[in-house]
């Protein structure tokens, strides 16, 4: 590699071709948004379960989540003086989809990424004013999405944020497919979604890798096969700036990969995640008891989970590790202890003067 290269966006570009990935609950908050922002990498608020008043969002859910997201972006732009690149990360299976999307337009967020689905409408409600990026698992579903944008609303993704099977969180592979990862590896992914943009004359859009990206090596390797970025999430989990419980980053950073497992997630999607106290009663086919508080997710069928995904994660953020859903990527045995989120920039940073520098002494 000849030097780093920057991530652009739409009119937006980083200094490191890093975004750090929007998760919920309350784990991409302003806080590490705003750290990965500082550091030179591009910053994501997961939209998902932002209401601070526990009560009020039990009664409206819909305008807790709008007023705090607007609350949450404020924030991240105050932390960061006003500097960017700023995303949010909007889950299409989300019943308050549309109106979480304007709100981010009207509170002037800089890009929108959106997956858990395929952000089909995502133009229609951001009306040109950001920039998008839809996150899909395969050629098929990008040519879909190309296709319908360009037909609809004359517009292309700004970028494509392409996740493999050894992700954290929701995934959009079958069990089967999932247990055969190195056909559908991000190596694979590239080629054939980089073939679908080629095809539409779109080949200047940026590819950005997912899954199992943990250490400053598996970035340089990402942009060797061809892509122009990479989206971290496990990793900047276990950063001192994210908003996970103290107690969930223990859990994380003492776990490995064997510790990690694929159930079905009320989504209607498998969901990788820590094999803890919660996921082995789901495992064993008992149902949680609860209520059906928020009505948060569109697949959602309330008789039929076992589990309610939004309480769960909640109880992560709180730190209850018997009742809490702690989602992960494959690759957990190389996060092994909490860092700020400095400390992977910089190694990130010394990393690539090595290879640049090695590159340079080897011209011939």
């Amino acid at each position: 590699m000849k030097e780093m290269p920057k991530l652009k966006i739409g009119k937006y570009e980083s200094r490191y071709p890093v975004i750090q990935a929007g998760m919920g609950v309350r784990v991409g908050n302003a806080a590490l948004t705003a750290a990965a922002i500082e550091c030179g990498g591009m910053g994501v608020i997961s939209s998902v379960g932002l209401g601070e008043d526990f009560h009020r969002s039990l009664k409206d859910y819909e305008i807790e989540s709008e007023k705090n997201l607007s609350k949450e972006i404020r924030k991240a732009r105050e932390l960061t003086g006003g500097k960017g690149p700023l995303g949010v990360n909007i889950m299409v299976v989300l019943t308050n989809y549309e109106s979480m999307i304007k709100t981010a337009v009207n509170e002037g967020i800089d890009f929108i990424i959106s997956g858990a689905g395929l952000p089909l409408r995502l133009p229609e409600f951001a009306k040109d004013r950001v920039a998008l990026v839809p996150v899909v698992s395969s050629a098929r579903a990008l040519e879909l999405i190309v296709r319908t944008w360009q037909r609809k609303y004359k517009k292309a993704p700004d970028a494509a944020i392409i996740e493999g099977p050894l992700c954290g969180g929701h995934l959009a592979f079958t069990n089967e497919q999932l247990d055969n990862p190195k056909e559908y590896s991000l190596e694979i992914l590239y080629r054939e979604t980089k073939d679908v943009l080629d095809r539409y004359s779109l080949g200047g859009v940026p590819l950005i890798a997912a899954g199992a990206i943990s250490v400053p090596e598996d970035v340089l390797k990402a942009i060797e096969w061809g892509y122009q970025g990479v989206q971290i999430g496990t990793r900047f989990i276990c950063t001192e700036e994210s908003g996970m419980s103290e107690e969930g980053k223990k859990l994380y950073v003492s776990s490995g990969s064997n510790d990690t497992v694929t159930i079905s997630s009320p989504v209607g999607m498998p969901v990788r995640v820590i094999k803890s106290p919660l996921v082995e009663r789901v495992l064993s086919g008992k149902k949680e008891p609860f209520a059906c508080p928020y009505k948060c997710l569109r697949s959602c069928d309330k008789n039929k989970v076992l589990f309610c995904i939004a309480r769960a994660l909640l109880y992560a953020w709180k730190g209850n590790i018997d009742k809490g859903l702690f989602m992960t990527g494959y690759d957990l045995s190389r996060v092994n202890d909490i860092i700020p989120i400095k400390k992977f920039f910089d190694d990130l940073d010394k990393l690539a003067r090595a290879e640049s520098s090695s590159h340079q002494e080897n011209r011939p």
